[in-house]
């Protein structure tokens, strides 16, 4: 992983380590010992990609047809949903999983694209110790676009500007896949290259006379 990494699992508020190494180390070995496809994705991805940002949980992505199988490894390895999981019907779009030590790792359930992609094609890469399959930055960069989420823009805005990431990677999957979120995609990146001034503040105010 990226050398500064560290910032992943230290609580920006009072600079202890979360534990986080030890358990996305479970999560990434017991999804591998299932051979169940999936992609690590998330601020883990982010800090193996050179990006580290503090992060209090893992994040993981798997196909529709997966997903029972991945959160029943998962719950041998510790972790369980927080809400009840209905199987009789088709699985939900995430689960949130914790351990006893209320560690959480976030089940993200593609039933299309981009996610299918990612995790068929998400190369392997070390991941806390562990070789995992993880998404790419011009995976992410395809995740974020479909949030409007403040951090999933701060963290496109920073694959953009701060990588060398093959943007015409990503415009060609978008021309093939989704053609209407190209337009998406070279907004945000004029955004990010050209953020818009702050805006002007007011006059300072003149004492009031007592």
């Amino acid at each position: 992983m990226h050398p500064d990494a560290d910032v992943l699992e230290v609580d920006p508020v009072t600079g202890r380590r979360t534990g986080l190494a030890a358990y996305a180390r479970r999560v990434l070995q017991a999804l591998g010992r299932s051979e169940v496809p999936y992609a690590l994705v998330g601020a883990a991805a982010l800090a193996v990609r050179g990006l580290p940002r503090m992060t209090r949980d893992v994040d993981v992505v798997v196909v529709i047809e997966d997903a029972w199988a991945a959160l029943d490894a998962l719950e041998e390895a510790g972790f369980v949903s927080i809400t009840p999981v209905d199987r009789s019907t088709e699985p939900e779009a995430m689960y949130v999983l914790k351990d006893e030590g209320d560690n959480e790792v976030d089940v993200l359930v593609a039933a299309g694209e981009p996610e299918s992609t990612i995790v068929a094609e998400a190369p392997t890469a070390t991941a806390f110790g562990v070789e995992a399959p993880v998404a790419t930055l011009e995976h992410l960069v395809l995740m974020y676009l479909y949030s409007n989420q403040p951090r999933h823009l701060g963290d496109l805005a920073r694959i953009v500007t701060e990588t060398t990431v093959d943007l015409p990677a990503v415009e060609r999957y978008l021309a093939e896949v989704h053609p209407e979120m190209l337009t998406v995609l070279h907004e945000r990146v004029k955004m990010a290259r050209h953020p818009a001034p702050p805006p002007a503040r007011p006059p300072r105010r003149r004492a009031t006379p007592k």
